[in-house]
């Protein structure tokens, strides 16, 4: 079952890199919230284009709170082409890492997220646990 929202971003994709081997990286430097609280987020990820023409996603990003509590990301999901340019749809599982005391708890939560971007690259991500 899904529960709270965790994370919820929108924002636009900030680099790409076309790596061997038909992957792609893109890196991310946005603003979002992560638990209710203003949040800076950055990330990089790889999508790897199967033969089937799913993409394959692995991503690991870094949020920071406004209080300065920091919390690391590791995200896998897969994502598909829904039209022209950046245009894509993308669903996967999100893992949580930080020493925080007020964000804890999210050490012991699985997220699942989905994330929808447009053509010309801007995006909106959330991510809510998994109960």
């Amino acid at each position: 079952m899904i529960g709270e929202l965790i994370v919820d971003i929108k924002d636009k994709t900030t680099g790409i890199r076309v790596l061997a081997e038909g992957k792609v990286e893109a890196s991310h430097s946005e603003a979002g919230t992560i638990m209710g609280k203003e949040a800076t987020v950055m990330d990089t990820g790889v999508s790897t284009l199967m033969p089937n023409g799913v993409l394959m996603a692995d991503a690991n990003g870094m949020l920071m709170t406004a209080e300065g509590d920091s919390v690391m990301t590791k995200i896998n999901g897969i994502g598909w082409p829904t039209g022209k340019g950046w245009k894509s749809s993308y669903r996967g599982a999100c893992y949580f890492m930080t020493n925080s005391p007020k964000l804890t708890n999210l050490n012991k939560t699985v997220g699942v997220w989905e994330l929808e971007s447009e053509e010309n690259g801007e995006y909106s991500l959330k991510v809510w646990a998994w109960k």
